[in-house]
């Protein structure tokens, strides 16, 4: 006996108590099938995999049209086809959470100081004791001796990664910033009993709070690939970033095609879809790389020359239903304009993203 029969049907719905007729299979308010027989272990499996069959139906008609009708399911999803796909932002979300599992498997390992330290032959290991003897030593004189600067200087591309240098050390070098973080990190490995006053005034610096803010950032690198593991930091969390950003993203949309009486949200909507294609590439390029990572870069090269402007370019077509050389005109405005809002939400996305590191 199947809970749809009629026999079964109701005149008051049990989820929400609205009145119905006999004649009606789901509740007009709630959505709720219309039956008052006893769930069996059948019916319970039935609903079970029709639930999950419909979500899977979603799903899969949402994967298909992104990837072969760029820009179509934001526009049908706007026009009301909210049944055929999966909601966009949900969609969104999953791939989002599915790529920051990828981008973890790929993340290579940092070698500790320690292990750096071993792989160092004997004499290596003497000499770079002495830099950092004569590194982290706060001279009483306000000048180094030249002879100390020129030894230091000589072997400063060898051992710089792992040596102490003070403020006025790296000024004779010009050595760039990463230098001074190296040298706060490598300073706390050594001392890590120095409070941050202690360490700044020993190598030079003012025990501003900017000073000590950066300090404490440096002792939580975990080797001296500093630039590395910033990169790797922020790659990571790349997709939170572009989330965060897409709002202030979807405002460039809202203007240039501001005359098509579209509202914030539904270009909301086109922006989340796109990203998800983007973002669903990313995930297959990172299951590329476990494989090879020179097939992987030349899939990533030939997608953001080739694959990706053409996608963008087609989605803006069949959403924005524009003429040809109308949406190339505006794909080429786009552009500059997309990678300036980019770059300023990078900045403050890479501001935050330092503090909260």
């Amino acid at each position: 006996m199947n809970r749809k029969d009629k026999k079964y049907r109701g005149t008051i719905c049990l989820n929400c108590s609205t009145h119905l007729d006999v004649s009606e299979k789901f509740c007009h308010a709630c959505g709720q099938l219309n039956s008052t027989k006893k769930l069996t272990i059948s019916d319970f499996i039935e609903e079970f995999f029709a639930n999950f069959y419909a979500y899977d139906s979603r799903l899969r008609n949402s994967i298909i049209s992104i990837f072969t009708k760029p820009g179509v399911l934001a526009k049908e999803f706007n026009e009301g086809k909210r049944h055929t796909y999966a909601n966009p932002f949900r969609l969104f979300l999953s791939v989002s959470i599915i790529l920051f599992i990828s981008l973890n498997l790929t993340e290579d390992d940092f070698k500790s100081s320690d292990q750096a330290n071993e792989e160092l032959t004997k004499e290596q290991i003497k000499e770079k004791r002495k830099q950092d003897s004569i590194a982290i030593q706060k001279l009483s004189s306000t000048k180094i001796p030249k002879t100390i600067l020129n030894k230091l200087d000589e072997n400063a591309k060898v051992y710089s990664k792992d040596s102490i240098y003070t403020k006025e050390q790296l000024e004779s070098f010009s050595l760039g910033f990463e230098y001074t973080l190296k040298s706060f990190k490598n300073f706390h490995t050594k001392y890590p009993d120095k409070s941050e006053e202690t360490a700044l005034k020993e190598l030079g610096y003012e025990a501003s709070f900017l000073n000590k803010s950066i300090y404490k950032k440096c002792k939580k690198f975990k080797s001296n690939n500093i630039e590395s593991e910033l990169s790797e930091y922020f790659y990571e969390k790349l997709p939170f970033f572009i989330f965060t950003c897409l709002p202030i993203l979807t405002l460039i949309f809202w203007i240039v095609f501001y005359t098509k009486k579209i509202n914030y949200t539904e270009h909301l909507v086109f922006s989340y879809t796109f990203f998800t294609f983007i973002f669903m590439c990313m995930i297959f390029f990172n299951l590329i790389d476990l494989i090879s990572a020179d097939i992987a870069g030349f899939f990533i090269g030939i997608s953001f020359l080739f694959l990706f402007p053409i996608y963008f370019y087609k989605s803006l077509r069949n959403f924005y239903q524009q003429g040809r050389w109308i949406t190339i005109l505006k794909f080429v405005i786009l552009n500059p304009l997309f990678f300036l809002f980019l770059g300023i939400c990078a900045l403050v996305m890479m501001f935050v993203g330092i503090v909260l590191f």
